[in-house]
């Protein structure tokens, strides 16, 4: 399947939002049957004061990673946006192809961050079930909570909002959704 896709990649001369959704899909089947055991953890404080680059458009598994970067990981975290890694070298990638951190496994990309970097805030950790049933449509957790925070965003990107945009109002989304989550 990866072959077929590869050919037709190679003359798809306007280089369509679908493709790289389909390129993201096969990359984490890929992932899922590699993946082993699990994720070693690494310091955060080798990851502050960083650009982070992710796709163009960020619906809810990159938004919320964001927002997770921002809040626990990296304060001063600014975001860039590109299709392809590469695009930016020098910066932290997340949830897109060849990125640093990425679906690993079964896991989102907000997943895999709160693993890496040993985040075990139990409201953080409902909020990565609520993204993975919204983003892997897998029902794993049986949580529909960030569904229509994922609509949301997804309009928002109808709308032609800059992807900054769409990351401020979604950070407050989830400022509240921490917030709640917090208090049971």
């Amino acid at each position: 399947m990866t072959r077929q896709f590869r050919a037709i990649r190679a003359i798809d001369f306007f280089n369509s939002s679908r493709g790289q959704d389909i390129e993201m899909r096969l990359r984490k089947i890929d992932e899922k049957r590699r993946s082993k055991g699990a994720l070693p953890t690494i310091d955060p404080n080798n990851y502050r004061g960083r650009t982070w680059l992710t796709r163009p458009q960020p619906e809810i598994d990159r938004v919320g990673s964001a927002w997770l970067i921002r809040k626990f990981i990296d304060r001063e975290a600014q975001f860039a946006f590109a299709s392809k890694a590469s695009a930016q070298p020098d910066s932290v990638s997340f949830d897109m192809l060849d990125a640093e951190f990425t679906h690993v496994g079964d896991n989102c990309t907000f997943e895999t961050l709160t693993k890496r970097f040993a985040i075990r805030d139990k409201a953080v950790q409902k909020i990565g079930e609520m993204i993975h049933d919204a983003d892997l449509e897998d029902d794993k957790f049986h949580r529909v909570e960030c569904v229509g925070i994922d609509r949301i965003l997804k309009g928002c990107a109808k709308q032609d909002l800059p992807d900054e945009e769409i990351l401020r109002r979604g950070f407050e989304c989830f400022d509240a959704l921490y917030s709640f989550m917090q208090r049971r």
